[in-house]
């Protein structure tokens, strides 16, 4: 157990070297010290319990609106993920969270937090209690954390592109995903209502096949949990077929900054796939031979605009919109081979 907590508070430092100094040199976002202090209504919950968790962000003494913040249970022996729960903090820098100890596993686990990706710390939650809640417990935390803006944008039912010579946008559509892996779907139905008729994140899933190579359909189970390889999601080219079926006609493309701000320089919105974590990817095969790469932590948004600073994107997974510099965006980017989908062209 000590040997697994090394590792993992190495990983972690990895993790924050990386996310401060960029990959091969590329930009990385800005980076904030912030303090935070995390609340669990009980670190002793019985099994089967949904226990309600809030992470206060603060910088500068100020709270910090809009960062996002993810909680990972795991065991503590294997360092196995068993839940985890992504939000935003709000205006007053709180984000609102809660984690399931609904399985069959190990008494002692491991709560971490991370902000903006970065990892802060984390503290242990024995699965051994009566109850879902009981004496709150309050952990301090602090640290550095990438800094990201997230806006609320009202939603909008179509699309206008204004372009200068420092970048181009198209008018933002905000939806929040319905279910935990649904942001593909969700996806779908924010770049179609920039540009026309709204193909629901429901219709695009009763035209879309199931299959274990996400290149030809859907992989795993849409209510899983997210980060994972098992329960995963659905890449560009199986989507082309729902989109068609639709009315709409779509592009997929591996690569090329050119071919995505091409894009939206045309008036259409881009989806594009991204490793969240980095490139913590795996291979596998399928029985005829053919091997595809599934990335863990992946998650899909839509980019409406850019500019020479960066890329603005509608997030499915919270419902807002989100801005990357060119290093941050392309360390995520590259990690699932520049996937993209140009809906419309």
């Amino acid at each position: 157990m000590a040997f697994t907590r090394l590792v993992r508070s190495l990983f972690a430092t990895l993790m924050t070297l990386t996310l401060g100094l960029g990959i091969l040199g590329a930009a990385p976002a800005s980076a904030a010290s912030v303090a935070a202090w995390m609340t669990v209504a009980t670190n002793h919950p019985a099994a089967a319990c949904n226990v309600e968790t809030s992470v206060e962000v603060r910088s500068g003494g100020s709270p910090m609106v809009g960062a996002e913040v993810e909680i990972i249970l795991s065991d503590d022996s294997s360092g196995a993920v068993v839940d985890s729960s992504v939000s935003t903090t709000n205006d007053s820098g709180i984000a609102w969270l809660s984690f399931n100890t609904g399985w069959s596993g190990a008494e002692k686990t491991w709560l971490e937090v991370r902000v903006n990706g970065s990892y802060l710390g984390g503290r242990t939650i024995w699965v051994d209690g009566s109850s879902c809640s009981g004496a709150p417990s309050i952990l301090d935390l602090s640290g550095d954390a990438p800094v990201v803006t997230d806006t609320w944008t009202a939603s909008s039912s179509s699309a206008s592109s204004s372009s200068s010579s420092s970048g181009s946008f198209l008018s933002p559509v905000t939806y929040a995903q319905q279910r935990p892996l649904s942001c593909e779907y969700a996806a779908v139905q924010i770049s179609t209502s920039m540009i026309g008729y709204t193909v629901t994140e429901y219709e695009m899933e009763d035209v879309t096949p199931l299959s274990a190579n996400p290149h030809w359909g859907y992989r795993g189970d849409i209510n899983g949990s997210w980060g994972n390889t098992t329960d995963y999601g659905i890449y560009a080219e199986a989507l082309i077929p729902g989109l068609n079926y639709y009315g709409y006609d779509a592009t997929a493309f591996y690569g090329g900054t050119d071919t995505l701000t091409d894009a939206i320089d045309a008036g259409y919105p881009v989806i594009v796939w991204l490793g969240m974590h980095g490139d913590d990817s795996i291979h596998e095969t399928t029985a005829d031979g053919t091997t595809y790469q599934v990335t863990a932590y992946m998650h899909v948004m839509v980019v409406y605009g850019y500019d020479e600073s960066g890329v603005y994107l509608s997030d499915p997974g919270s419902g807002v919109t989100r801005y990357y510099d060119w290093g941050t965006f392309l360390w995520m980017w590259d990690a699932i081979d520049e996937m993209g989908l140009i809906v419309g062209a």
